[in-house]
């Protein structure tokens, strides 16, 4: 779709998916830790990854994963504190996070508190400790997608899209009335695979056009392209238009 490294899955529906994306969480986890001793993930937030967090949490999965190798940012956030109800830190903390041994060490909640842009300078600190300077990069890099294009808070006509140098940054979407703090496509395209989970009939409509040869007006989902790296678009039937 993005890229030519690029591969597409197909589920039934949005369980099946989630399942999918959890044998594929367990697969690339251990093949990280055997090469580098460490697996790097940057989640998402949003409905469609909450039910793959839950199955990551239960024993079937759990139990496969060596957590304290496990070391979890964030792509993006809402600018509110983390305990209210639209925080992505909220929702990833109930559906795993309270349910698996993973030391708090591991976890790089992205800070809220304060000014947005200072928020996101504070982060960016600390992922350049945690990813170092040799060859910084993701091992895991999920995101969504939203029915305008958008992933993480890269949405559309936003001024974080041409940002060239800021792996993160603070980002007001005028839609949203909101202030957001998000990687941008420098951080996201240093990943080594970034995987798309995307589910439901209202994303159809992109899925289409990116998936089809005509020309248009290119969604922020699209300036997704690792440089070293690969994609995965994992979608459930839905979604694909099947």
């Amino acid at each position: 779709m993005a890229s030519t490294t690029a591969e597409t899955f197909i589920w039934k529906d949005s369980e099946s998916l989630s399942l999918a994306a959890a044998h594929f969480f367990v697969k690339a986890c251990a093949e990280a830790v055997a090469a580098r001793g460490r697996f790097i993930v940057g989640l998402s937030g949003g409905s469609t990854p909450r039910r793959l967090y839950q199955l990551l949490a239960t024993p079937e999965f759990s139990r496969n994963i060596p957590w304290k190798k496990v070391f979890l940012c964030w792509s993006d956030e809402r600018f509110v504190p983390h305990t209210d109800a639209d925080s992505n830190f909220r929702m990833t903390r109930e559906a795993l996070l309270d349910h698996v041994p993973i030391p708090k060490g591991n976890i790089f909640a992205i800070p809220t508190k304060g000014k947005p842009e200072a928020c996101a300078a504070k982060y960016e600190e600390r992922l350049r400790k945690l990813l170092g300077t040799s060859s910084p990069a993701f091992d895991w890099m999920l995101l969504g997608m939203g029915a305008d294009g958008h992933t993480a808070s890269l949405f559309p006509h936003t001024s974080i899209l041409h940002e060239k140098k800021k792996w993160v940054s603070a980002v007001w979407v005028e839609e949203k009335q909101t202030h957001r703090i998000s990687f941008t496509y420098p951080l996201i395209n240093r990943s080594r695979e970034a995987i798309f989970l995307v589910a439901g009939k209202e994303k159809q409509p992109v899925i289409a056009t990116i998936r089809g040869r005509a020309k248009h007006t290119p969604y922020p989902v699209e300036g997704v392209v690792p440089t070293k790296g690969k994609i995965t678009w994992m979608l459930d039937e839905a979604a694909a238009g099947n």
